[in-house]
C-alpha cells in the first residue's frame, strides 16, 4: 500500500512538472525497480484508476533521433548510394559487355559467310584447275600419238637459206656489244666510300 502511494505521488509529481516546470523530465529520477511482471490490482471503492499512456512530449523525444542515431541514419543513406552506384555501374558494364558480345557474334557470323564463300570458291579453283589438267594430259597424248602416226623425214635434213640482212644484224650486233665473261668479277670501286 505504502509502494502505490509512492508510485503515485511520483507520477503525480512529474505531470506537475511537466506541466509547471516546462522541463520534460524531473530533476531527480527515482530508481525504478525492474519488475518482470505487473501486479494486477482491482480498484477498491473511492478508488479511481489511472492509466499512464505514452504521452506526446515522452513520444516526440523517443522519436527523436539522438546525433548516434543521426550518425547512423547518414551513415546507412551514404551506404545505400554507395550500393545504387555500384549497381548501376555494374549495369553499365552488362550493357557494354552485352554490346560487345554482340559486336563479336556479328564478326563472327561475317567470318563464317567469309570462310563458307572462300570454301566454295576454293572448290571451283581446284576443279577447274583439275578439268585444265586433264585437258593438258589429253593434249599431251593427243601429241604423243601424232608424233607417232606422223611420217618421219628420211636422209639428210635440209638447209635453209637465211636472209643476208638477219645475218649482218646479228653479226653487228655481236661486234658492238663487248662480249662479257661470267665468270670475271666486277671491279672494286675504291674511289667510292661505302
Amino acid at each position: 500500500m505504502q509502494d502505490d502511494q509512492q508510485v503515485s505521488e511520483d507520477k503525480l509529481r512529474e505531470a506537475l512538472a511537466r506541466l509547471g516546470s516546462g522541463s520534460s523530465r524531473p530533476q531527480k529520477a527515482r530508481p525504478i525497480t525492474p519488475t518482470t511482471e505487473r501486479r494486477r490490482r482491482f480498484v477498491r471503492d473511492g478508488q479511481v484508476v489511472v492509466e499512464h499512456q505514452a504521452s506526446r512530449g515522452f513520444a516526440q523525444r523517443s522519436n527523436a533521433p539522438s546525433q548516434d542515431d543521426q550518425d547512423e541514419i547518414e551513415r546507412l543513406r551514404q551506404s545505400v548510394k554507395r550500393e545504387q552506384r555500384r549497381w548501376e555501374e555494374a549495369e553499365r558494364y552488362l550493357a557494354e559487355a552485352r554490346t560487345q558480345l554482340k559486336t563479336y557474334e556479328t564478326r563472327e557470323a561475317h567470318a563464317k559467310i567469309q570462310i563458307t564463300e572462300l570454301n566454295r570458291h576454293l572448290r571451283e579453283h581446284q576443279d577447274q584447275i583439275q578439268s585444265l589438267k586433264a585437258q593438258l594430259h589429253q593434249s599431251r597424248e593427243q601429241a604423243a600419238e601424232a608424233a607417232r602416226r606422223s611420217p618421219r623425214p628420211v636422209g639428210r635434213p635440209r638447209k635453209e637459206v637465211q636472209d643476208e640482212t638477219v645475218v649482218k644484224k646479228v653479226e653487228k650486233a655481236a661486234v658492238e656489244a663487248p662480249a662479257v665473261l661470267l665468270d670475271e668479277p666486277e671491279p672494286v670501286q675504291w674511289w667510292v666510300k661505302a
